[in-house]
């Protein structure tokens, strides 16, 4: 029989092992056949969404071909996976035949990886509509096998723009307009592990084990050198656009913080040991 303080290693040992030998986490994406994840089908109901906005019964063709509208998407995929183990112990003292001393203790072991990715991407709306009059094949609708393959609300932004008297239709400076869509999965598992027990002590093993991912598009639209003009097509950088992306990125975290601000100055100290893990 293994005595106590070798049962107690022989456990962390294991635990330990377990969790660093995990993985790196996976994206919440296809992968290709040798093990790669990829990001082909969410460019692709990208480009199917502008699409959409400048075909010929859109009511927003106009406006944004004439403005020569470009696109820039912030592409950020995020997963953090959390593993932890929780045993409690107990040391059972007979003092007599009808009584005994118990003390008990518990201790925690975790371990958290987390694995980030992000692509800034830029589009024609121009171009995609030429690609389009050349070749209606080009932008069929993708197939849905990641949450930033369905539907993305990019008709929203656009016909709110569309409908703004705010967008000043000779000044680029105040053309840029766009917004952000984000889809959080979080997949969590906990329970006992199993009970043992010796001569003079016992304990269950506590498991708790957690992945999150949070997908995140940011759109930015800005006219183009060519506004006014006939169609020609241009791919130049984007100044305005990409100022104004940074500005809605910047806007993202300090909302971030002021919520965390929020809940750290009006929460109890035993509700925030009720917050998940970072």
């Amino acid at each position: 029989m293994k005595t106590p303080g070798r049962l107690t290693t022989s456990v962390a040992v294991i635990v330990a092992s377990a969790l660093t030998g995990c993985a790196v986490p996976r994206f919440d994406v296809p992968y290709t056949a040798i093990g790669t994840p990829s990001v082909v089908t969410i460019v692709r109901r990208i480009e199917y969404e502008l699409l959409q906005q400048v075909l010929d019964e859109s009511p927003t063709k106009d406006f944004l071909l004439t403005g020569d509208y470009q696109v820039i998407v912030a592409v950020s995929l995020e997963v953090n996976d959390t593993g932890g183990l929780a045993p409690s112990l107990s040391y059972i003292d007979p003092i007599s035949k009808v009584a005994s001393l118990t003390i008990g203790g518990t201790g925690t072991l975790s371990q958290s990886r987390d694995h980030n990715f992000t692509e800034n991407l830029q589009f024609s709306l121009r171009q995609i509509r030429k690609d389009w009059d050349r070749d209606q094949n080009l932008y069929p609708p993708p197939e849905a096998d990641t949450n930033l393959a369905g539907t993305l609300g990019i008709r929203d932004f656009v016909d709110m723009a569309f409908r703004s008297q705010g967008l000043a239709a000779d000044d680029p400076k105040k053309s840029p307009f766009g917004g952000s869509v984000q889809f959080i999965v979080t997949k969590s598992a906990s329970g006992v592990g199993p009970v043992w027990s010796l001569v003079h002590f016992k304990g269950p093993g506590g498991v708790n084990l957690s992945e999150i991912n949070t997908d995140k598009l940011t759109f930015s639209f800005a006219k183009g050198p060519n506004q006014g003009k006939p169609l020609v097509v241009s791919n130049k950088f984007n100044k305005d656009a990409y100022l104004f992306l940074q500005q809605l990125l910047n806007s993202s975290a300090n909302n971030q913080l002021l919520n965390l601000q929020y809940l750290y100055q009006n929460s109890t100290p035993g509700w925030l040991n009720l917050l998940p893990l970072p």
